[in-house]
């Protein structure tokens, strides 16, 4: 069946009485997760235009003549494409021809208008599709990944992205192994969906077998993230990628009042950039497992699910209004169900211990270099999504390593 746009959630009673969260109805697979289940790699022929730019972006950018190939296209009209996938693969393309428009010349040469041949229907399908118009995750990652050889396993060697940023092969490599990290993450959604519903039912050793099962794949994403270092060098990030994978408004940025969409709007509009919260993977776990940051670090979160595909940020909030398992791992006398428990919790703290690692790296090791592009000062220190990265990973790292508990004898869980 085509995937739609937007199905809000449907609740249905199970075997045993209780309410089930159907993750179809979120658009989200036990295969392939939160990525899109077999996304174009092409539009039909009226796009040509769109196809063409979009998979020249990163030779055109660094012969600096993207705009002049922009400034060639047709306003095309969006409302020709057909299906969901189409949908999502033009906002893709739209996605990364803009960011090349607006940063292929740094800091210094940013437009304070996007053409309207990209603005119009970037924002018509933005409002469509329930994103927003800049490069996010939902493009980067989710909509732009196939394999190489069909009948191999989804495994990372069997990866390709279709539409990359500057860099080459290395952006190639920050590309895939984030799809990767995701499609780990498939295997967690089937036990955290079956693990809310023994946590209702008050099923210890069930819902035991559930959060063991989860800890096993939050510890395959870190494996995973490990491979980043395989391919992907410090400089080739920091100089060469990550600029396009920034937002535009705020403190410190080129465009402080943000970028006019041409006709669209004559004020202009802030936009955070691509930012690993917009992944769904990890906001899934902290619902799951009852995590809550700190007020001003919870409100970016949630400002960064609006850069998600509407189902998936309602599959997020509908956890975080159904999750008992923290409060019955609490009142429960289970040491066994403890330790499950905290060991899960204890492998997302370890995730996020190193992604912190990989951000010092990638982004605060670089910054502190004389040798960095000075084209892009914006960006120096701040996380593409807009924050200050290194307090704000290390607040998220604190509160959930507070959800750590403790025993009946004082101790932590085995």
């Amino acid at each position: 069946m085509e995937e739609g746009v937007e199905n809000p959630a449907k609740d249905i009673m199970d075997t045993e009485g209780l309410l089930s969260i159907n993750l179809s109805d979120f658009h989200v697979s036990q295969r392939v997760g939160f990525l899109l289940e077999k996304p174009l790699a092409e539009l039909p022929a009226y796009f040509e235009p769109w196809n063409q730019v979009c998979s020249r972006m990163p030779e055109l950018v660094m012969q600096h003549r993207l705009r002049q190939e922009v400034d060639k296209m047709d306003v095309l009209d969006h409302h020709k494409l057909q299906g969901y996938r189409q949908l999502r693969l033009a906002h893709l393309q739209l996605s990364f021809i803009s960011a090349g428009y607006i940063w292929q010349d740094g800091d210094k040469g940013v437009p304070e208008k996007l053409p309207r041949c990209l603005a119009v229907p970037w924002c018509g399908l933005s409002k469509t599709l329930g994103i927003q118009p800049v490069l996010s995750h939902s493009d980067l990652v989710l909509a732009n990944w196939t394999t190489v050889d069909p009948d191999s396993p989804l495994a990372l060697e069997n990866l390709r992205c279709f539409y990359t940023l500057p860099g080459g092969g290395e952006a190639d490599w920050f590309i895939t192994v984030t799809v990767q990290m995701e499609l780990d993450f498939a295997a967690a959604l089937k036990p955290v969906v079956s693990a809310l519903k023994y946590a209702e039912n008050s099923n210890a050793e069930k819902l035991k077998i559930c959060l063991t099962q989860i800890t096993d794949v939050v510890r395959k994403m870190k494996n995973s993230l490990e491979r980043m270092h395989d391919n992907l060098s410090a400089d080739t990030f920091y100089n060469t990628l990550r600029p396009f994978l920034t937002g535009w408004g705020g403190e410190g940025s080129p465009l402080p009042e943000g970028l006019v969409y041409e006709g669209v709007s004559d004020t202009p509009i802030q936009m955070n950039g691509g930012s690993a919260a917009q992944s769904s993977t990890l906001q899934t776990l902290d619902a799951t497992l009852g995590i809550v940051h700190s007020e001003d670090k919870q409100d970016f979160l949630k400002k960064m699910r609006m850069y998600m595909p509407p189902d998936h940020r309602h599959f997020i909030e509908t956890l975080e209004q159904r999750s008992k398992i923290k409060d019955f791992v609490k009142s429960c006398s289970c040491q066994a169900l403890t330790a499950a428990y905290n060991d899960c919790v204890t492998a997302v703290v370890v995730f996020r211990s190193y992604h912190i690692q990989i951000v010092t790296k990638y982004i605060v090791g670089m910054s502190n270099k004389a040798t960095r592009n000075k084209e892009y000062e914006s960006v120096s220190k701040k996380g593409t999504g807009g924050t200050s990265i290194m307090p704000f990973l290390q607040g998220l790292r604190a509160a959930t390593s507070a959800c750590i508990m403790h025993t009946a004898d004082g101790q932590v869980g085995d």
